[in-house]
């Protein structure tokens, strides 16, 4: 083959610092633009997000798994510093240390995009912590539990 090819796609998930609700409505739609921003200027391209009050699920897709680090680093830090610049009620806001990732296939983009949508009525019966153990679960990640959370 003449040139190389490739594409991956990321379901990241990352909850505020101790799960605090501190994500308000009136915050969601900014911060997730804001997100998509880190994310384009960091190479990837932001397909999905969505969340609840304490933490986020994003779809993103990666040419350069090269640029993954710095994707999430990015986004974490940045939104952090702009969550405190713009919000006053957020001064204590942070994010946990440690994410989840996940690959999806190009098959299951529409699915992904879609339980990423349903967050708010997806967490109705179920909380952030049940959800991302049953994540690492399915996806046969080896985890101490006591570690998990932070």
């Amino acid at each position: 083959m003449a040139s190389s090819h490739r594409v991956h796609f990321f379901h990241l998930i990352w909850s505020t610092k101790e799960r605090k609700n501190l994500i308000l409505p009136k915050m969601q739609e900014n911060l997730y633009a804001y997100i998509g921003g880190v994310i384009r200027k960091t190479g990837g391209c932001q397909l999905e997000i969505g969340g609840i009050a304490n933490h986020v699920h994003l779809l993103v897709e990666l040419s350069n798994p090269d640029r993954f680090t710095a994707l999430i680093r990015n986004a974490k830090a940045s939104s952090t510093a702009w969550m405190k610049k713009e919000f006053s009620e957020c001064r204590a806001f942070a994010w946990q240390d440690g994410y989840g990732s996940f690959t999806v296939s190009a098959s299951q983009i529409d699915r992904t995009c879609e339980y990423i949508k349903n967050q708010e009525k997806h967490h109705k019966n179920r909380s952030f912590e049940s959800e991302f153990i049953k994540f690492l679960e399915l996806h046969k990640v080896k985890y101490d539990p006591r570690y998990v959370f932070d």
